[in-house]
C-alpha cells in the first residue's frame, strides 16, 4: 500500500490560525537590593545592578534603602514670611536652634506650638539669607551672622548684639558683609556684589577691618560668594588653605596665616568649577568639601587635579545628575547644604520652583548614594540634639523624620529598581508575577508593581501601614496604648503579587504608605519578578 503525502493544515481554533512561532517560556529575573541607590543618568543598556530609577521617600543605606519618617510642625515665626534660613549655637551645653525669615531672626529652640506664634528675637531685618560661624575666644563664643542688609549680628548664648563693631577706612559698611568664616582664628568676611574680601585680627571679633582685593586674581569678574578654611587632612590642621569663591566659579587658594604678608599669605593657584549655586551650598565631608555647582556636587579635592569638563566625571552627584542640573537650571542660587551626622547624611535644598518642584535630594555620606524626598517642602535644614529640621514656607519650622505622618496626613515611599532584560535584550517579556523581600519591625503593607523600558511612572496606594512595634519601646510608647510584649527586632517578611508590564526591559517596585502615630522601621531588600518570555521584537 502507497502512502500519499498529504500537505499539513495550519492549526485552527475558534480565535483564528494558531502561532506557530516560538513557544514562550517562564522564568525568574533577580534584582538585588537598591544598594546603589537613586540612578537617573544610566542608558537602558547600562543599568546598574542593585540600582534605583525611582527613590522617593526612602534614605538611602548601607543595605539598600530604609523609609523616612514624618514630620510635625513645631513653630511658626511670627511675621509668617518663609523661612530661608537655618543656623545653631552650641557651647559647652548650650545648644539653640536659630531660623530666619526676610524681616527677623527667631529662636526655634523650644518655640510656641502651631497656630500659637513664636515672637522674633532681632527684628526690624532686611533680608533672610545668613550666613553664620562659630569663633570663640576670651572665654565667650559668638555666633557671628551675616546677610548682606543689615549690620552683622552676634549672638553670645543669651543676647543679641551688634557690637564691638567692625570699622573700615574704604567707606564699607557692616551691613554690606554678605559671608563670612574664620581661618587660623582670623574672621574673614566678603563685601556685596564685589571681589574685596576683609579681615580682622587674629582673635579679634571686631575693630578695624583691613581690605584683601582678589580683583586681579579672579580673571572672570562677578564677585565673591563663598569662603572657608580647607585641609587636605581630616579637619583642621598645619596644611589649612584658605579659599575664596567668585559667583563665576573660580577659586582662589591660599596658604599661609597673615594675609598683610604677601611672602606668608601666598597664592596657590587659581582653579575653575562650575557655577556655584549658593553662599551656604557646600559642606565638609570628612577631608574633603563638596560644592553645589552647576556641573553637580564638586569635591574640592579633585579642583588641583582635573579642569571643569573632567570634574563632572568625578561629581558626587553623577548619578542624579539629569535630575540636579534640571533643578540648577530652574533655581539659579540660593541652594544650601546640611549634614546630618547621627544618620550620616546630607540635604540639599534650593529655593521653591515650578520644574522641580517639592523635593529635597538626599545623599548618604559614607557609601555616595542617593534619593529624594518629597512632601516636605524644606527651603532649610538645620540639626539640634541629633534631631532633623526644617524650615518651610509661610513661617513654619517642623520636625522631620519624626512620627508616622506628616502633620497628621499619610505619605507614600515609593522604589522602582532598575531595568533587566529577561535574556538578551531586544526578547520581549511579559511580568507576570513579582516576589520582594522586606526587613521591618512587623509586616508592612505594600504594593507591588512592575514597569518596562524604562517607564517610571508609579502607582498610587492607599492602605497605611501603621507603626505599632515601634510604639512598645520604652520612653516612646504610649501608656495604655504600647504592646509591650510586640516585636522589638527585626524581621524578614515577603510578598507575592500579581502584575503587569510587557517589554524589552523590566523593572520591579514597591509602594509603602506611612499613616500611624509612630515611624516605620522597614528597609527594602532584594526582588524576584517572573516572566513569560516570546518572541523577539520586530
Amino acid at each position: 500500500m502507497r502512502i500519499q503525502p498529504r500537505p499539513a493544515r495550519i492549526g485552527q481554533s475558534n480565535r483564528g490560525p494558531v502561532s506557530l512561532g516560538r513557544q514562550q517560556t517562564s522564568q525568574p529575573v533577580t534584582f538585588p537590593a537598591p544598594r546603589g541607590g537613586l540612578v537617573t543618568t544610566a542608558d537602558m543598556a547600562s543599568q546598574q545592578p542593585g540600582s534605583a530609577t525611582v527613590l522617593r521617600n526612602f534614605f538611602p543605606t548601607l543595605m539598600g534603602c530604609k523609609i523616612r519618617g514624618g514630620s510635625q510642625r513645631k513653630g511658626l515665626a511670627a511675621d509668617g514670611g518663609d523661612i530661608r534660613s537655618a543656623f545653631k549655637y552650641k557651647y559647652g551645653s548650650n545648644e539653640k536652634l536659630f531660623m530666619a525669615t526676610n524681616a527677623g531672626i527667631y529662636n526655634m529652640t523650644a518655640p510656641a506650638t502651631p497656630p500659637a506664634t513664636t515672637a522674633a528675637e532681632v527684628s526690624g531685618m532686611s533680608g533672610g539669607d545668613w550666613c553664620a560661624f562659630q569663633h570663640s575666644n576670651a572665654g565667650t563664643s559668638w555666633l557671628v551672622c551675616l546677610n548682606g542688609a543689615n549690620d552683622r549680628r552676634l549672638y553670645n548664648g543669651t543676647t543679641w548684639t551688634t557690637a564691638p563693631a567692625i570699622t573700615f577706612t574704604d567707606g564699607t559698611t557692616m551691613a554690606q558683609l554678605n559671608y563670612g568664616w574664620l581661618f587660623k582664628n582670623r574672621e574673614f568676611f566678603l563685601k556685596n556684589g564685589t571681589l574685596d574680601a576683609y579681615y580682622l585680627p587674629v582673635n579679634a571679633v571686631g575693630g578695624a577691618a583691613v581690605v584683601f582685593p582678589l580683583g586681579g586674581v579672579m580673571k572672570k569678574g562677578g564677585s565673591l560668594l563663598t569662603g572657608f578654611s580647607w585641609s587636605l587632612e581630616s579637619g583642621d590642621g598645619l596644611s589649612d588653605l584658605c579659599v575664596f569663591l567668585s559667583t563665576e566659579g573660580e577659586i582662589a587658594v591660599y596658604a599661609g596665616s597673615d594675609p598683610s604678608s604677601a611672602s606668608d599669605f601666598a597664592l596657590k593657584g587659581v582653579y575653575q568649577i562650575g557655577r556655584p549655586l549658593g553662599k551656604n551650598g557646600w559642606i565638609r565631608a570628612g577631608a574633603d568639601i563638596l560644592i553645589a555647582t552647576t556641573d553637580g556636587l564638586t569635591p574640592m579635592s579633585q579642583v588641583f587635579q582635573r579642569d571643569r569638563q573632567a570634574l563632572s566625571l568625578v561629581s558626587v552627584s553623577r548619578p542624579i545628575e539629569d535630575d540636579w542640573r534640571r533643578a540648577a537650571n530652574a533655581t539659579g542660587t540660593g541652594w544650601t547644604l546640611k549634614q546630618w551626622p547621627e544618620q550620616n547624611l546630607v540635604f540639599v535644598a534650593f529655593p521653591e520652583n515650578t520644574v522641580v518642584a517639592d523635593t529635597t535630594f538626599v545623599l548618604n555620606v559614607l557609601t555616595g548614594r542617593w534619593s529624594t524626598i518629597s512632601n516636605w517642602q524644606a527651603l532649610c535644614y538645620e540639626t539640634l540634639q541629633g534631631g532633623l529640621f526644617f524650615g518651610s514656607l509661610d513661617g513654619y519650622m517642623w520636625q522631620g523624620d519624626a512620627g508616622g505622618t506628616d502633620d497628621g496626613l499619610s505619605f507614600s515611599a515609593t522604589y522602582l529598581s532598575q531595568f533587566s532584560p529577561a535574556t538578551q535584550f531586544g526578547q520581549r517579556a511579559t511580568a507576570t508575577m513579582a516576589h520582594m523581600y522586606f526587613r521591618a519591625k512587623s509586616a508592612p503593607k505594600v504594593r507591588l508593581f512592575a514597569r518596562a523600558d524604562y517607564d517610571r511612572s508609579t502607582p498610587t496606594f492607599t492602605t497605611s501601614t501603621e507603626g505599632e512595634a515601634s510604639s512598645s519601646e520604652w520612653d516612646v510608647g504610649l501608656w495604655d496604648r504600647a504592646i509591650w510584649d510586640g516585636v522589638s527586632e527585626v524581621q524578614r517578611y515577603d510578598f507575592r503579587q500579581n502584575v503587569r508590564a510587557t517589554g524589552d526591559m523590566i523593572g520591579v517596585g514597591c509602594v509603602i504608605t506611612s499613616g500611624g502615630d509612630f515611624k516605620l522601621d522597614i528597609e527594602v531588600d532584594l526582588a524576584t519578578v517572573q516572566v513569560s518570555v516570546g518572541e523577539a521584537s520586530a
